[in-house]
């Protein structure tokens, strides 16, 4: 079958799913059935579903499901239960059955139904470990439209060791292939999750042959007219979300050496939704595509991405190396996670925390008609330790990371080679408290601002009551603190080729008088420590722009940027431009060496 990632509307499966596969749905689905009940109540709809010239060949395969749950541990006669372990180790219970600290152990051949089964049974046994067959790759070809899921929804402590096997959506059906619940924890190892599709569930008459626009439709005189389609509810909240994997709020998911390939989301997170708790250790999640925001992974819960803690030292990124950014830039690649070549339609090609402003969203939530679930489209907390995030792209903003809320972390990372179509080639904040350590974020690029980072939103200000001041919302303050680390070589169609901080709404003014350094710059706050600026480039501002915001540089140098704008007629600087805001220099940080001026606005101790 055909493995295309995009599925243009979703809707009802071309052809009708296999008799065998019909069964094994309607076998996991009837878990109380057992002996004659059971096998009689599979066999009468078996019955109804096949040809009289079939039935004996049909009947036997109706009871191959139910037999493998009985056989699935081993017939309990042939186990001697008088011993505590098998050969490999494993404890066994007074059954004989092989058991880990997760509960019943099963290995699962390389067939697609029985890992179907398989996921089945560990739900209705309250958890378990299921053992892959090395290097198989099992092909789904069949979903259940009620969750929108490949595999059976993850609602208890399950386990996946995968033996580096590939699970792979392979239809013309658009689905996800794992959905774990409220109170679901799923473990995968050693696994590859490819080609997964998320999409909206389509209702009304299906659209094949025979529907209203198929050959043989309407269009044809003797043609029955075709049913009437069925009104459209409200879209739910995670519905076309999480193309490989999605996790609902009190669920979580713990991937160690996951690869999420070629998975595609009609709304957000390309390979992973997380509205619960998600870990990622020594992972990959690569050349995934979210239509609305996360490319890689979209997160308004928990995430945690994180490479090997082994040789976390700040040598590994290779400090002091030259000034193109070659030596910076690299890694010794042992053991870090990698977000790369994912693409987003809207914000986070990589990683989005949070969806972002959406006028129409905003309108029909302000009127009370906003379909989804309060609270989730906030922002949630990301950390990122010893990860790759390169060469992803978003349509709108963050290239690399997109975060419109709550908190993000990121250290011992690279952010590189990233591409924003508005702002924030590799990262975009705003109203969030972001933290980066020991991080280079090199060569990336925005069409509009902050080719490196964009630090943006600020405190909302309310009117007080009886014509006072206005109020500040402390809640929505934006703040930046970067520590120990290198932006290196980003570029910006406007403004902030290393670094935008403050409001996006510039009004640069005419002329060249600096202005008093008093002004209350509260828009967002930027702190800046032993880190270096170097060769970025911009329109105006090449290192650091600063609009209406506040920039602190403690042990800083600012060196080799550059602003392109000849114009004459405002003030122009390679190394720092200071628009109505606030730019402090300790006494060891340095602006020295940009083109064609230092510095321009008020920022003291700044020398051209």
């Amino acid at each position: 079958m055909s493995n295309d990632v995009t599925t243009p509307d979703g809707g009802a499966p071309t052809a009708a799913p296999s008799t065998r596969r019909r069964k094994l749905w309607v076998a996991t689905g009837v878990a109380g059935l057992t002996g004659v009940v059971g096998l009689a109540a599979l066999g009468g709809l078996a019955a109804r579903d096949n040809d009289k010239s079939d039935d004996a060949q049909r009947a036997s395969d109706s009871q191959a499901a139910p037999k493998q749950n009985v056989s699935d541990a081993g017939p309990t006669e042939d186990r001697d239960d008088g011993k505590d372990r098998d050969e490999h180790g494993e404890d066994r219970d007074e059954r004989g059955e092989d058991r880990d600290e997760h509960g019943r152990v099963r290995e699962v051949p390389c067939d697609d139904e029985k890992l179907i089964e398989a996921v089945d049974l560990a739900n209705r046994d309250q958890g378990g470990t299921l053992k892959l067959a090395p290097r198989c790759t099992y092909e789904l070809s069949f979903s259940d439209k009620k969750s929108g899921t490949g595999l059976p929804t993850i609602k208890q402590e399950i386990t996946i060791k995968g033996n580096d096997a590939t699970i792979k959506r392979d239809s013309e059906d658009a689905f996800r292939l794992f959905r774990v619940a409220d109170g679901g924890d799923l473990t995968l190892k050693d696994l590859t999750l490819k080609d997964g599709n998320a999409a909206e569930f389509k209702y009304g008459t299906p659209q094949g042959p025979g529907g209203p626009q198929g050959p043989g439709g309407p269009q044809a005189a003797d043609a029955p007219q075709a049913a009437p389609a069925m009104p459209k509810p409200p879209k739910k909240d995670g519905e076309a979300d999480g193309g490989a994997l999605l996790v609902d709020r009190g669920g979580s998911a713990h991937l160690e050496k996951v690869e999420l390939t070629g998975n595609n989301a009609e709304g957000n997170g390309g390979a992973i939704a997380n509205f619960g708790r998600v870990d990622l250790d020594e992972s990959e999640v690569e050349n995934n595509h979210a239509q609305e925001n996360g490319g890689g992974i979209f997160n308004v819960g928990v995430l945690k991405v994180k490479g090997s803690s082994d040789g976390e030292d700040w040598s590994s990124h290779g400090q002091g190396g030259s000034s193109d950014g070659k030596d910076e830039s690299s890694h010794d690649g042992g053991g870090e996670s990698r977000i790369t070549n994912n693409t987003a339609g809207k914000n986070g090609g990589g990683i989005a925390n949070g969806r972002g402003k959406d006028k129409e969203h905003d309108k029909d939530k302000d009127k009370g008609d906003w379909p989804g679930v309060e609270g989730r489209d906030e922002a949630g907390s990301v950390e990122i330790f010893k990860t790759s995030i390169e060469n992803n792209r978003a349509g709108e903003n963050g290239g690399g990371v997109f975060s419109s809320g709550g908190f993000v972390k990121i250290a011992l990372s690279t952010i590189k080679e990233n591409t924003a179509c508005d702002s924030g080639g590799g990262i975009y904040a705003r109203d969030t408290e972001l933290n980066l350590e020991k991080v280079i974020v090199a060569k990336n690029h925005a069409d509009k601002d902050g080719g490196g980072i964009v630090n943006t939103g600020g405190e909302k200000k309310k009117e007080a009551p009886y014509g006072d001041k206005e109020q500040k919302d402390e809640k929505n303050e934006a703040t930046a603190t970067i520590a120990d680390s290198k932006i290196l070589e980003n570029t910006a169609g406007r403004f902030g080729g290393g670094i935008f901080n403050g409001d996006q709404d510039v009004k640069l003014k005419e002329g060249f008088l600096e202005e008093p350094d008093d002004k209350d710059s509260n828009n967002a706050r930027l702190t800046l420590r032993d880190t270096e600026i170097k060769g970025n480039t911009a329109l105006n501002g090449g290192g650091i722009f600063n609009n209406k915001g506040t920039v602190t540089l403690t042990k800083t140098h600012v060196t080799k940027n550059t602003a392109t704008d000849s114009s004459k007629l405002h003030r122009v600087a390679g190394g720092i431009l200071n628009n109505d805001g606030k730019v402090k220099l300790d006494e060891k940080s340095t602006v020295t060496n940009n083109d064609p001026t230092n510095c321009a606005g008020t920022v003291k101790d700044c020398f051209n």
